[in-house]
């Protein structure tokens, strides 16, 4: 996996894009003050650099050597600092409680995995912290069928539900999950229509 990654992500110009996700752009316009934020599995940085932009503390982490160096260029290019580290998403270590902000843009992985993944995330928020997600849904698969470029797993078990996101994320104070269809325009990989899961709680 991860040398699918950093294959991908030394591809010239960037994968998704540089300019952040759309939903967590609007997201984080609306919230201040701005505190301390993390993404995981953030890739080529899009959304921490948009973030740092706004004037976010953040942090990031990935799997892959070619999304950090690609997330690094972007900073230097719009002259903001993000800490940035290279991690799997099983072994990547913060404190508790230590996130204002924690956000997961298209970040997926087997359902075998998904409980112990995103409840291990979880406890990095701060009671009270600000929660995004947006992630593929399940009922994407037959738009992904007749449209690869919109990129997205085409395996349902690494898809995701409303459901599931709220069980998943239950104890996250005044959380809200629906899912959405939308146009993607993001880099090379997520262009065309698309079912996403997103959700927020309201800070």
């Amino acid at each position: 996996m991860k040398e699918f990654w950093d294959a991908r992500y030394r591809e010239e110009g960037f994968a998704y894009g540089s300019e952040p996700n759309a939903f967590v752009k609007d997201r984080l316009n609306a919230i201040a003050p701005k505190g301390r934020i993390l993404f995981p599995a953030e890739g080529e940085g899009r959304n921490a650099v948009y973030a740092a932009s706004l004037g976010w503390d953040v942090h990031a982490y990935d799997i892959s050597e070619g999304g950090r160096e690609k997330a690094m260029q972007l900073a230097q290019a719009l002259d903001v600092r993000i800490d940035y580290r290279i991690a799997g998403i099983l072994d990547v270590d913060y404190p508790t409680r230590s996130f204002d902000a924690l956000v997961f843009s298209y970040v997926h992985v087997p359902t075998s995995l998904k409980a112990s993944v995103l409840h291990a995330q979880k406890t990095f928020l701060k009671e009270g912290g600000l929660f995004l997600f947006e992630g593929f849904s399940v009922n994407n698969l037959p738009l992904r069928a007749a449209n690869p470029q919109i990129g997205g797993p085409d395996n349902i078990d690494m898809l995701y539900s409303v459901e599931e996101i709220a069980t998943l994320f239950e104890g996250v104070p005044n959380l809200h999950v629906w899912e959405e269809e939308v146009e993607l325009s993001e880099g090379k990989y997520h262009v065309g229509k698309a079912i996403v899961i997103r959700a927020h709680n309201s800070v």
